[in-house]
């Protein structure tokens, strides 16, 4: 397992009731925005403090995710498990023929998303989030299409409705045409400054939101393990952050 590294310097991670704990798990371009989001997280208007923490090294994929999510939910019970990989799923290999190819297809990719959700709807304490994956410029580079990277978000959010998973999507915060700021490099792939400000803007609403959910009336009678007064009442689904 990866060895994990605590963000929040000045926030010792305790049982205190009025403290939430928030596990980070990216690949390359997630762990790049943790520092923005444990920022934005300390400066949240909420009834809690947040103390972050986050696997050292990025993740090579969700099935790398899908691999140790269990583990990792089981050792550190966080309020809140926040997933910002697939990127590096779609990452083409060209053919001498020239042709070229996702490293991962899209009905394993779904079977790791079931799987991230499997493992929190076990731990009972954790809500997951899932990030989509910001868009690219395909016309800059080779390594990942656009296509690809929207048909990889149409699975994400398929998943999410199917099992009441919060989405935060990433897709709408990145303008791949934008100029003044850019939010791509120009590499077509990278995040500027300005896309990495406004991707940590997206995942501190998504985290905050599944924060205050989780403390509703509704999952607070579902944990305890008793019947539920609200019986017949539906749930209320986690929807997309936009």
């Amino acid at each position: 397992m990866q060895p994990l590294s605590i963000y929040n310097s000045w926030v010792q991670i305790r049982p205190d009731k009025d403290q939430r704990l928030v596990l980070l798990l990216g690949d390359e371009t997630g762990r790049t925005l943790r520092r923005h989001i444990v920022e934005r997280l300390e400066k949240a208007d909420a009834p809690f403090r947040p103390a972050v923490i986050g696997c050292d090294l990025p993740f090579e994929g969700l099935a790398a995710v899908a691999e140790e999510m269990d583990e990792l939910l089981k050792r550190f019970r966080p309020h809140v498990a926040h997933v910002s990989v697939g990127r590096t799923d779609l990452f083409r290999s060209i053919e001498p023929d020239g042709n070229s190819h996702p490293a991962r297809g899209f009905v394993e990719i779904r079977q790791d998303l079931n799987r991230l959700v499997d493992a929190a709807k076990l731990s009972v304490e954790t809500n997951l989030v899932i990030a989509t994956a910001p868009p690219v410029r395909d016309d800059l580079q080779d390594l990942v299409r656009d296509d690809d990277i929207e048909r990889l978000n149409v699975v994400i959010r398929e998943v999410g409705q199917h099992r009441d998973v919060l989405i935060d999507r990433w897709d709408h915060a990145i303008d791949r045409s934008a100029a003044d700021p850019a939010h791509l490099e120009s590499d077509g792939h990278h995040l500027t400054e300005a896309g990495r400000q406004r991707v940590a803007d997206s995942a501190t609403k998504a985290i905050i939101d599944a924060l205050i959910r989780a403390e509703n009336p509704w999952n607070q009678f579902a944990r305890v393990g008793r019947g539920s007064p609200l019986e017949g009442i539906p749930r209320p689904r986690h929807p997309e952050v936009q």
